[in-house]
């Protein structure tokens, strides 16, 4: 019996520190894994936040293009105005040279396929219901009256959209 128990004694040594490497073997690699774990999800936040400032520097560079078009757009429409004026007045005038009232038109005419290409609507519609969005009334008028579903008469000054944004509110007579 006591040859059985040294025997056993013997053994048991021998495995309770292979338990022990082998639990801290265990545990090295869980902190292996783990680390690599942590490794992989640091790497996919950068490479998210990469992704988020692009998306958003794409947005911003969206947002000024649009805003400088439209400010390009509001300090235009001056321009415009005198062109379409200048048309109107060489349809009546007698005195002008042909020439320049060609000239005058055909520079009417590239303004206006250049506005389409930009998508710029004038807003020029007569016989139309008064809308506030899109109409504003000469100084002298009365807006109560106007209310009531009134049709747009007269177009003093033309308006401009572009897309659903309106550039320019359309002065009307009603």
């Amino acid at each position: 019996m006591k040859n059985k128990k040294n025997i056993t004694n013997n053994i048991s040594p021998k495995k309770t520190e292979q338990t022990k490497k082998t639990d801290k073997l265990y545990k090295i690699e869980q902190k292996i894994f783990y680390l690599k774990k942590e490794k992989k999800t640091i790497k996919l936040r950068h490479y998210a936040n990469i992704d988020n400032a692009i998306k958003k520097n794409i947005q911003e560079v969206k947002s000024i293009k649009k805003n400088q078009f439209k400010n390009f757009l509001k300090n235009i429409l001056s321009i415009i105005n005198q062109i379409d004026n200048l048309v109107k007045i060489s349809k009546k005038s007698v005195s002008v040279p042909k020439p320049v009232i060609e000239g005058i038109r055909l520079t009417n005419n590239i303004l206006e396929k250049n506005l389409k290409t930009w998508h710029i609507k004038k807003i020029n519609q007569t016989n139309i219901p008064f809308d506030s969005n899109i109409h504003t009334f000469k100084k002298n008028n009365n807006k109560e009256s106007c209310l009531n579903n009134t049709q747009v008469k007269k177009i003093k000054k033309v308006g401009y959209k572009f897309k659903n944004y309106i550039i320019k509110k359309a002065t009307i007579v009603v």
